[in-house]
């Protein structure tokens, strides 16, 4: 087992092709986790060795001291570097190779696809501590067979695709992979900064921009994207959130695109599960089911199959869908049904053409006098307003309702906006129960995660904060 801890650089795959190659696993470790998560990560991998960046080299040398199972600490971008208990990936190579013909002898570990685990990928942790999700061969053969599916993803000549999400989490990590393996140009971004991601879109000519919701939010509203020639994008794809028709129709128009291709996916099964066929569209849908899928839409309560338009929990089988959660035999059973089925958490429906649409999340809806309000309709409705940069809604212990709808707001810069004026803005769209009763909150920005979910555990802090000072 081996961990892979850094910024994105080039340099990190080159741990994870040769662990490929002799049958090792390999546990991708957020650089933003705190000391005690990533503790927590490592605890559930246990790994013998860890790749890391010059710059998180003496965070893992700490740990090193405390956890027992860590042998070897190797810096994946400095080619220079070592002593004080570390390796550089240069002489590490040269020491492992030894014997020069050692190199030319090689033949990859033959594995069992269906049950080897490649990687180890921890969940996002919306709600609690990340779980390492144990990702399978025939898991990644299957997400790389989808990419070379033209149905589903815009075969372009000269591809070049933007590496600026986070390597580390799923999105980002097979984003990169699938470039290596398509044999096409990523051009890597270490940090995102706003300017500098657009000066290489147009400097390199970047064909290909995955997105999350947050990075559509500020092509949509950014002035700065006027200062920029981006022609050269002809392919948007946007998973980790529901985007909305309004923020996807601004960005079309931006970048003079037809289309922005939505999906839905989670890391319990390699990402995507469906998306927005290659040149169709369906405002607010999240596409097909993709090959090899099956899905079902199941009631919450008594698990009975629902029809079209029934919204339910999503729930799936096929190739793509994790083996379990690494060491936690419990939580796998309480994700799976007896009969195999992934539960996702996720409700949704599919329409009479088997289009499907995300409502929200079945732990986070707003239960508001029995009425069962979901978070994401009404942030959808926020960030229409072009005085809101951000929004997140949540739901207000409150003793006579049960709970009252509440956003967190960011306001956009030079413009300040009111509470009531937000309050007036949903009340104008929505249906009673949905109101923002609970009250608006103003915040300088809105936990998320690497991939852009909301971290509504941490605003659920803010507000018992919030609602001490009252």
């Amino acid at each position: 087992m081996v961990a892979i801890s850094s910024e994105n650089c080039i340099e990190f795959f080159i741990p994870i092709i040769a662990a490929m190659y002799i049958g090792a696993c390999v546990a991708p470790i957020s650089h933003n986790y705190t000391k005690n998560e990533t503790i927590h990560a490592l605890n559930i991998s246990r790994p013998n060795v860890i790749f890391c960046s010059q710059q998180e080299s003496s965070k893992y040398i700490d740990m090193k001291k405390e956890l027992n199972f860590i042998e070897k600490i190797i810096i994946i971008d400095n080619p220079k570097s070592g002593g004080g208990g570390i390796d550089s990936i240069n002489s590490f190579i040269e020491r492992s190779l030894g014997k020069s013909d050692l190199l030319y002898k090689f033949e990859p570990d033959a594995v069992d696809v269906d049950n080897h685990v490649s990687f180890i990928l921890y969940s996002s942790g919306t709600t609690g501590l990340p779980k390492g999700v144990m990702i399978t061969d025939r898991n990644v053969l299957t997400k790389f067979m989808h990419g070379d599916d033209p149905r589903l993803l815009l075969q372009v000549e000269d591809r070049c695709t933007f590496g600026f999400l986070p390597f580390f989490h799923a999105y980002g990590l097979f984003v990169g992979l699938s470039s290596i393996y398509k044999k096409t140009k990523i051009i890597v971004l270490r940090k995102f900064e706003e300017n500098l991601f657009l000066r290489i879109i147009e400097k390199y000519k970047i064909t290909a921009l995955p997105l999350v919701p947050p990075l559509a939010v500020f092509l949509a509203k950014s002035p700065l994207v006027n200062k920029y020639d981006l022609s050269s994008v002809v392919e948007v794809g946007c998973g980790a959130a529901p985007l909305s028709k309004e923020i996807e129709e601004l960005v079309k128009k931006r970048l003079k695109i037809k289309n922005i291709q939505q999906a839905y996916g989670l890391t319990e099964a390699t990402l995507a599960l469906m998306g927005m066929p290659v040149g169709e569209q369906r405002h607010g849908s999240s596409g097909k089911i993709y090959p090899y899928i099956t899905c079902k839409v199941r009631h919450p309560e008594t698990g009975k199959s629902l029809g079209p338009n029934q919204v339910g929990e999503l729930c799936f089988k096929g190739p793509l869908i994790m083996k379990g959660y690494y060491g936690d035999e419990q939580s796998t059973r309480n994700t799976f049904t007896s009969d195999g089925w992934l539960l996702t958490g996720d409700l949704g429906y599919y329409d009479n053409e088997e289009y499907f649409y995300i409502v929200g999340r079945l732990k986070e809806l707003i239960k508001y006098k029995g009425f069962q309000v979901p978070p994401a309709e009404l942030e959808k409705i926020l960030l229409t307003n072009p005085e809101i940069k951000d929004a997140a809604v949540v739901g207000l212990p409150d003793e006579e309702a049960g709970e009252l709808p509440l956003a967190f707001i960011v306001k956009n810069p030079n413009f300040n906006i009111t509470e009531d004026e937000v309050k007036q803005f949903v009340a104008k769209r929505v249906s009673p129960q949905k109101r923002l009763r609970g009250g608006v909150i103003f915040v300088p920005e809105i936990p998320k995660n690497p991939s852009g979910k909301i971290l509504r555990r941490k605003l659920q802090e803010q507000l018992t904060k919030y609602k001490s000072k009252l």
